[in-house]
């Protein structure tokens, strides 16, 4: 008030030489620069004090950036938060969880209860503060955890194996000398589309039936995924760029392609054991006939059947997913349909053909073997046709999926 004293003596002597209105101007003036003189101001980086602003920060305390939470232990989060301010208060809070508002909290400090539920997407998981000072003052914090969730281990029996790489637990059956296991083979590193198999040129594929997409969850999930396991082509059993393999008298075949440690892609002689040891067990069927109509008079058409055969196929024909056969004439003992005798299981699984699509018949199942024939990948096939499995003459083409069984080392 003191700068003040000597304005309005001054204004006081002079004001009968002052016009009135230029008075008032003055006045207005003083008074105004007295009122910014009494503002609250800060000192700045020089010095000089300059008017302050409104300061607001915030923070989520809880949980920290790059949290992993886990569902298979946990499906609960707990979200803390604050916020302060230099001067008025916190007029505006809001939180967003997976981009969305939580319209609960309205206030800091605050803690929320986030309740994960079975169909949550896994990986990163956004949770955003922003705050706003009733004088215009704003902050904001972001936090990323990644959502995941581990399988548990399943404890494997002892006619079961244990997959390290994806924990799946694999049916095994001893049959012989020989191990094998006795569902298709499910490991699958990547998925894709069955149009990659009309563009191959040797990579790696791998299939799940009737699934068209890159996801391998989704892929996993399917129905078909569960009964018949993964479609491999040929570069993905033998080696990327391999079109040779290995000969098929070898013993074992060497070749270990996308089974697990301690397990192989079982060559034609390996295959042939198998078949040699059942047939040597099972009694004897009639089958291979031939009908006979001479058409004579008083002559009744028959079946001449060769005698001593083996149902192969019937013994090792998993009991699902085969249809009624078309050659009971032919071979009667295929009327009684799949006896799964030693627990192998064998079952249609479909194909993915070259050409980009996928087929499926409930009359035969195809599976690859490690070697190379004419026009391609070897393969051997069970079919409800006839008594003994078939192996490939002349080979079927790489860029084919096709199953695989693998056998213990």
């Amino acid at each position: 008030m003191s700068l003040f004293i000597p304005i309005f003596t001054m204004l006081y002597i002079f004001s009968p030489f002052v016009h009135i209105p230029v008075m008032k101007k003055i006045l207005f003036a003083v008074l105004l620069a007295g009122a910014v003189a009494c503002s609250k101001t800060e000192p700045s980086d020089d010095g000089e004090r300059v008017p302050s602003i409104q300061k607001v920060t915030c923070e989520i305390v809880a949980p920290e950036d790059g949290t992993t939470i886990d569902l298979a232990t946990t499906t609960r989060l707990v979200i803390k938060g604050n916020a302060s301010v230099t001067r008025g208060k916190i007029e505006l809070v809001e939180l967003r969880v997976g981009g969305v508002v939580v319209p609960d909290v309205k206030t800091v400090p605050f803690e929320h209860s986030v309740l994960f539920t079975a169909d949550q997407p896994l990986g990163p998981f956004a949770i955003s503060l922003s705050v706003e000072g009733d004088e215009g003052g704003k902050a904001s914090d972001l936090v990323t955890v990644i959502i995941e969730k581990t399988a548990e281990v399943p404890e494997p029996s002892e006619d079961e194996f244990l997959d390290p790489r994806d924990n799946t637990v694999y049916r095994t059956v001893t049959i012989g000398d020989q191990t094998w296991m006795a569902q298709n083979l499910a490991w699958l590193p990547s998925v894709h589309r069955p149009e990659t198999a009309a563009s191959c040129q040797g990579e790696p594929y791998q299939y799940v039936l009737n699934y068209d997409g890159e996801d391998v969850a989704a892929a996993k999930a399917t129905e078909e995924y569960a009964l018949y396991g993964v479609l491999y082509n040929w570069y993905a059993v033998v080696g990327e760029g391999n079109s040779a393999g290995v000969p098929s008298d070898a013993v074992p075949s060497g070749v270990q392609g996308p089974c697990p440690d301690g397990w192989h892609v079982p060559s034609q002689a390996e295959w042939q054991t198998l078949f040699d040891f059942v047939a040597n067990e099972l009694p004897p069927v009639k089958g291979n006939g031939m009908y006979i109509d001479l058409g004579l008079p008083g002559e009744e058409p028959y079946w001449e059947y060769e005698e001593g055969l083996k149902n192969v196929w019937s013994a090792l024909a998993g009991l699902e997913g085969w249809g009624a056969s078309s050659m009971t004439g032919e071979n009667p003992d295929l009327e009684a349909g799949p006896r799964d005798t030693y627990g192998f299981g064998v079952v249609p699984s479909g194909q993915c053909w070259q050409t980009g699509t996928f087929g499926y018949s409930e009359s035969n199942a195809v599976l690859w073997m490690p070697h190379a024939q004419e026009y391609g990948g070897a393969t051997v096939s069970f079919t409800n046709l006839s008594y003994m499995p078939d192996f490939s003459k002349s080979g079927l083409q790489n860029a084919r999926g096709y199953a695989v069984r693998c056998l213990k080392d």
